[in-house]
């Protein structure tokens, strides 16, 4: 096991053999956080394995970006490849580089205007059977919306409700399970715990739905111009690898986009006036007509809104890296096979960079440098040749559904509501129970 470069600071607190896994698993983000005071680079230990904190966001880029080619997915990634397949969202160089290739049409501008359709009429169907004034969940009715329009935008499939159930119900476990073996040693997720058994069982039941609509996509025999079709009928590509793609990009754009929304939900719900001035900007720029993507560009403060949303809540809270050959990194000299940990919501919480930064405050981005942040010190979407390949297809569903749901209803948190931030695969409210009133304004 390789000792800590003597310039690097190590994290206070190390335990003999566990390292700083106790203080990790009690509260990850807080700890993280904590060592931004330790230094730009900052090592911790998980079990006797050293880690390399990067915390300065010239080093962040640097990692993401500009040294990109030096550095190979950490074992985050690795493990989820092994779970997961070798599909867009876990692939590393150049496996990634040559998938991008075959994926990035389905995320061109005319395809995301030609999904607005889709996005619009999901939309519509789950918002109109809101219970008004009877508590409901929002966080269960968006991850339903973002499944459905990600099923049927990307891959033209319409899942049963119990398949869309099932896929709710595994989803969680899969995915929290990938974290935890990523973290933690490699010898505990052979053994027979009960959270084993659910990651074993829920994959299982994720891998069966994926199939069964791949086969039943392939029986139809019709191309219908979305990525499934480019996948099955396209270049020839494995099966194991379209099982890859269907379920990395199923998880990827029903997760992150679901609790981005609803901690964007949970911020208006808990601040009224700036949901009226959501309210009012979509009445000046729309008038009675539904929105299209056509029309973001407008709607600034909604862009502001959900820009705040990800910087305070950004649903990717770590991204692993490995360097594959040595590299120079602030100030200490890593050799290969060194670990890297990148926390994009501690950077984006740095009162140094963000002041008041646990403020929801969508007008701080009026800010006269917020376009240089963007670029220097914002990461919600990662960066580099890994930055999301889907990000705009999520931030217009992101818009039209601000768009659609701020101007039929006003959503306020539940009395006695109790909103927690989770950190598991993603970080995720704990729920965001509301009530919802109907508004007289024109409707989407």
């Amino acid at each position: 096991m390789s000792a800590v470069l003597p310039s690097v600071p190590i994290a206070p607190g190390r335990l003999p053999v566990l390292g700083h896994l106790p203080a990790m698993s009690r509260d990850p983000l807080q700890f993280l956080q904590n060592l931004r005071r330790q230094g730009d680079l900052v090592a911790f230990h998980l079990g006797a394995r050293p880690v390399y904190l990067v915390n300065a966001p010239e080093l962040i880029r640097q990692v993401l970006v500009t040294d990109a080619a030096k550095f190979h997915r950490g074992k985050v990634f690795r493990k989820a490849r092994q779970l997961l397949g070798n599909g867009l969202a876990t692939a590393d160089n150049p496996e990634h580089q040559e998938q991008r290739r075959i994926v990035q049409p389905a995320f061109h501008r005319a395809r995301i205007t030609g999904y607005a359709a889709i996005m619009r009429a999901e939309i519509e169907r789950i918002t109109a059977a809101w219970p008004e004034g009877t508590r409901f969940r929002l966080d269960e009715q968006l991850a339903e919306l973002t499944l459905n329009v990600t099923a049927k935008s990307l891959f033209h499939t319409d899942f049963s409700q119990a398949a869309v159930a099932e896929i709710h119900r595994s989803l969680a476990p899969v995915l929290n399970g990938v974290t935890s073996r990523a973290l933690l040693p490699e010898f505990l997720e052979h053994l027979p715990t009960p959270a084993n058994r659910r990651f074993d069982e829920a994959l299982l039941r994720l891998t069966a739905i994926v199939d069964q609509a791949i086969d039943d996509y392939r029986a139809s025999g019709v191309d219908h111009g979305d990525l499934l079709s480019m996948l099955v009928t396209g270049e020839p590509v494995p099966d194991e690898e379209i099982r890859a793609q269907v379920l990395n990009l199923l998880m990827a754009g029903t997760e992150t986009t679901a609790t981005a929304l609803s901690w964007l939900g949970y911020e208006l719900a808990a601040h009224p006036v700036l949901a009226d001035r959501v309210r009012a900007e979509l009445t000046t720029v729309l008038g009675d007509r539904p929105a299209g993507p056509w029309d973001l560009p407008e709607l600034s403060y909604v862009d502001r809104v959900i820009t705040e949303t990800l910087r305070l809540h950004t649903p990717v809270w770590l991204l692993m890296r490995t360097s594959v050959e040595p590299v120079r990194l602030g100030g200490a000299d890593l050799p290969a096979g060194t670990e890297v940990l990148v926390v994009p919501p501690t950077l984006h919480r740095d009162p140094a960079l963000y002041p008041d930064p646990l403020r929801f405050d969508p007008d701080r981005w009026l800010h006269p440098e917020a376009k240089l942040w963007r670029r220097t010190r914002f990461f919600p979407f990662g960066g580099g040749a890994h930055h999301c390949v889907g990000d705009n297809f999520a931030w217009t569903e992101m818009a039209l559904t601000v768009a659609a749901v701020y101007r039929r209803w006003d959503l306020r948190l539940a009395p006695g509501a109790r909103v927690r931030e989770v950190t598991r695969a993603f970080l995720k409210p704990s729920s965001v129970p509301v009530l919802a009133t109907r508004v007289v304004t024109p409707q989407s």
